[in-house]
């Protein structure tokens, strides 16, 4: 027959410190977890990416009138239009990004 050996049981103070070490571990992976997922939500620019698409689109037939300016979200998109090609520039309010491109017009 196997001998049980007996474990003499932990201090309340072990027990608590044990405790304390395990919140703080958990609120410093939690923090990190936000940290990620806010940089990934201020990063998302799908939407911005369709609708510059679309203003492209409309720039390339003509429906849309220039100076342009639109705020969208936390986006700025402006357009101005000069001899032979149309100039925007997008900011991003959140983290202050910049992105500007120009669409060539041919002459007809």
């Amino acid at each position: 027959m196997v001998v049980l050996k007996k474990i003499r049981a932990s201090s309340l103070v072990e027990t608590l410190t044990a405790s304390v070490i395990i919140v703080v571990i958990f609120m410093i992976a939690s923090f990190s977890f936000n940290n990620v997922f806010l940089n990934t939500i201020k990063s998302d620019d799908e939407q911005l990416n369709s609708r510059i698409r679309e203003i492209k689109y409309l720039t390339r037939y003509e429906r849309i009138k220039f100076p342009f300016y639109e705020e969208r979200g936390y986006w700025i998109i402006s357009a101005e239009q000069k001899p032979g090609a149309v100039y925007f520039e997008v900011q991003n309010l959140r983290n202050k990004k910049e992105m500007d491109f120009i669409i060539e017009q041919s002459g007809n």
